[in-house]
């Protein structure tokens, strides 16, 4: 019986591929990009550990190919015709990205209310400036999205003094850190009541373009809008008309509708604007949190067993 062939396929540090290597018996492992070159390799491949989405072309080049586990926990941007045209696994990473995300999502809250981007553009421009920055504790947090991230956030800001709504796909009971809990039919009003709004939701073609001018406009004129997951829910045109318009007051934006963001984009220049290159969700942690649910994985998977975080490769998550 042929040993199980796994192909890391990403920039695994040697001291987490070597344990790798010594944890798990009954494995052929490969490791790095340089593999795609070998089509013999490839030929054997069952499992794949990823951080970048496959291409096609390399699916069809391993015909043994039965899961793929990826770094993130959103996942459907990995699903390519290939993989949904036969029976190949997926999971993620679900459930380790919660604190990161929502220690960013914090920080972004405090300096759009702290005016901390107004600060440094005086700094730059060698401009004394008075400021008059916002209370945090006592506003309202709106949550779209109380997942894994969510739920984080919410804990956290609970404890802070804000108020927390949140809106979530199936609602079966109100966490004690949420005071309303609504399910998505109710966006309309956590819009106009939150003065901060964090968009958690997972990127999938159910969430695009769910933010348009109605939405926008129903949100206060005093109120931040915070994007941490999803990058094509706001199109991009309609955000830039409207920060420029003043609908609202400002945002943070760590998921774009281009990724990365051109050179050409109007929301490079924008004052009442925050941009990030994708950085709620890592962690110096990454592999101390990423490896352990692969390593599970990868065992139930050669025993035969269930894999934690399988995705419904129908619905994308």
């Amino acid at each position: 019986m042929k040993p199980c062939r796994v192909w890391i396929r990403l920039k695994l540090p040697d001291k987490e591929f070597r344990s790798l290597q010594e944890g798990v018996t009954g494995c052929e492992f490969g490791r790095g990009r340089e593999l795609e070159a070998d089509p013999r390799w490839l030929q054997a491949v069952d499992a794949v550990f990823t951080e970048d989405p496959l291409p096609d072309e390399l699916v069809e080049r391993m015909p043994d190919l039965k899961w793929i586990h990826v770094t993130r926990g959103g996942v459907y941007s990995y699903l390519s015709p290939a993989i949904m045209r036969r029976p190949i696994q997926i999971t993620g990473s679900k459930g380790i990205h919660g604190p990161a995300f929502s220690e960013f999502a914090l920080a972004c809250i405090f300096a759009l209310a702290k005016r901390l981007p107004q600060c440094w553009e005086a700094q730059r421009n060698r401009r004394w400036e008075k400021l008059t920055p916002e209370d945090v504790a006592g506003k309202t947090l709106g949550i779209v999205g109380l997942g894994t991230v969510g739920s984080e956030l919410a804990r956290t800001a609970k404890g802070l003094g804000l108020r927390v709504i949140a809106t979530k796909r199936t609602v079966e009971s109100k966490p004690a850190y949420v005071d309303e809990i609504w399910p998505p039919e109710y966006l309309p009003t956590l819009l106009s009541q939150a003065d901060f709004i964090v968009l958690c939701l997972a990127s999938v073609p159910s969430t695009e373009r769910m933010l348009g001018e109605k939405e926008l406009r129903s949100m206060k004129k005093s109120a931040y809008l915070i994007n941490l997951t999803g990058p094509r829910i706001v199109e991009e045109k309609l955000l830039v008309r409207a920060l420029k318009e003043g609908w609202f007051a400002g945002a943070a934006l760590d998921a774009l509708p281009r990724q990365p963001l051109p050179q050409d984009s109007e929301l490079w220049s924008l004052p009442n604007v925050m941009i990030s290159q994708r950085l709620a969700g890592v962690t110096a942690q990454r592999w101390n949190l990423l490896v352990p649910i692969f390593v599970e994985n990868l065992k139930r998977f050669l025993a035969g067993e269930k894999l934690q975080n399988l995705v419904d490769k129908e619905r994308g998550y």
